[in-house]
């Protein structure tokens, strides 16, 4: 399994983060898409990805719900298919925090610690490991 390490520029503080001061509903779709996952499986993600020396989006963990959030390119949402994710794009929104927020909603990567976007390439295959390692850490059990 390779990971599509795709070289993208760190960004600058994106501008919907700019002016952000405590979290605020954004509509996806626009500047960026979002991916949904079970925050166990998205953090073991950003870990396979970071150790695979993979860029690495702003990926956001609700804390309140148990999510995690890995922003990706505009229209990502419409050719995503994955299992037990859920692809927000145009008519969906998401609550974003400013970055180093500390409360229920934290940057697992933060808008300013990377690339704008985890490649849906990237993504998809740090998916699969991470789900798959959860499965066989509980078949362990």
């Amino acid at each position: 399994m390779n990971v599509h390490l795709t070289r993208q520029p760190v960004s600058a503080q994106p501008a919907w983060a700019r002016s952000l001061r405590r979290p605020k509903l954004f509509a996806a779709g626009q500047d960026w898409d979002a991916i949904r996952i079970e925050a166990d499986i998205g953090v073991r993600a950003v870990r396979f990805l970071k150790a695979a020396d993979a860029p690495v989006g702003p990926v956001l963990h609700d804390q309140g719900n148990g999510q995690t959030y890995f922003l990706t390119p505009p229209d990502t949402a419409r050719r995503w298919q994955q299992e037990r994710t859920r692809a927000l794009g145009p008519g969906s929104w998401v609550v974003l925090a400013p970055p180093g927020w500390d409360g229920l909603l934290r940057w697992v990567s933060g808008p300013c610690d990377g690339p704008a976007f985890t490649e849906a390439e990237d993504l998809a295959t740090a998916l699969a490991v991470a789900g798959l390692r959860g499965s066989t850490e509980e078949a362990d059990r």
